[in-house]
């Protein structure tokens, strides 16, 4: 049995998740494990500014896969969060809503790309995040990131890093591969597979 006067440790990977593949797993696996989390959200975003084109799938189809896709994963689960909160998505509010749903004893860790965590001095109130939780990067194996170097201002000084697991799958590459009817079930889990080919999905 957990000790109840240790905080749990949360992991928040966030995400469009359009759709889910076996790299999304696979992080959330390695983040699990290495950094010896209780539980890893899986945030699906219902609408991300930074992005340039608005999600292929629906929120609903979306989230629905990364349920699906989690269902029989140890500690991980799919978040709605974003979703319940409605319009853009800011990370700031995310890891606010979270604080304010699972208390101030919890242990958050933000999980993100490396590439994305350089840039993190463009994410609305990006020194509050810092406040909110720790941050967590994932790079390419062999990628080179050093939080050390960042300035100390940069939202991203001091954040541990992670080599993420090799696997070379992108969501749009099983979007394009799904358009061109070649199969992409080597990506997916058999019950997303499913899902896509039943609500015609990525066609």
């Amino acid at each position: 049995m957990s000790d109840p006067n240790v905080p749990k440790k949360i992991g928040v990977f966030g995400g469009t998740f359009d759709p889910i593949h076996s790299g999304h797993i696979a992080v959330g696996r390695a983040v699990r494990d290495e950094l010896e989390l209780d539980r890893v959200l899986l945030v699906v975003n219902s609408d991300q500014w930074l992005r340039d084109n608005p999600p292929s799938a629906s929120v609903a189809d979306r989230f629905a896969m990364v349920k699906l896709a989690v269902e029989h994963e140890i500690g991980m689960e799919v978040s709605d969060v974003d979703i319940a909160r409605g319009g853009s998505t800011y990370t700031v509010d995310t890891l606010s809503d979270l604080r304010q749903q699972l208390g101030s004893s919890v242990e958050l860790h933000l999980v993100v790309g490396a590439d994305s965590a350089l840039s993190m001095d463009r994410w609305r109130d990006c020194q509050q995040m810092k406040q909110l939780a720790k941050i967590v990067a994932v790079g390419r194996p062999g990628q080179q990131f050093d939080s050390g170097l960042l300035d100390s201002s940069h939202p991203a000084s001091g954040a541990e890093y992670l080599e993420g697991p090799m696997i070379d799958i992108s969501a749009t590459g099983i979007r394009e591969l799904i358009d061109s009817n070649r199969s992409v079930d080597q990506f997916l889990t058999p019950a997303v597979a499913t899902y896509i080919k039943s609500h015609n999905l990525y066609q």
